[in-house]
């Protein structure tokens, strides 16, 4: 029993597998999908979507987006996407620094918003990349 599984982001499709369960990062926690799943649309946190197919395990990082499931299918929509295999945990601490920089100086509320999602999006990416 499979259903298909589709990563998107704003750049590409990044992703199309036949899978046999997905996992998500929701916003109220992680979510494991089935083929005959109810429909359900939520919102992702930064996190890591693993995917089990017939050629074995898939991981990505996802920067948030939303997730449409249906009892076919299971669509990704992430703001971005990385496979795990491509994250390397240098990668993922610059990306902390940079963001707890920008943090640090951020004067505005607006900046504030924006360095603190980028910041809990870095942080994400660390723990995904360890």
């Amino acid at each position: 029993m499979t259903m298909q599984f589709e990563l998107v982001t704003p750049e590409a499709s990044e992703a199309q597998i036949e899978a046999t369960m997905v996992v998500v990062p929701g916003a109220e926690g992680d979510m494991g999908v089935l083929e005959n799943h109810a429909p359900t649309v939520t919102s992702l946190r930064p996190g890591v979507v693993s995917v089990t197919g017939s050629d074995g395990n898939t991981g990505f990082f996802v920067a948030g987006g939303f997730a449409e499931i249906t009892a076919e299918r299971c669509i990704i929509l992430a703001e971005s996407a990385t496979r795990l295999s491509d994250l390397t945990s240098e990668a993922a601490q610059a990306a902390l620094t940079e963001a707890k920089a920008a943090l640090d100086t951020a004067t505005s509320d607006g900046e504030k918003n924006i360095a603190e999602r980028k910041y809990a999006v870095a942080h994400a990416m660390v723990d995904a990349a360890a």
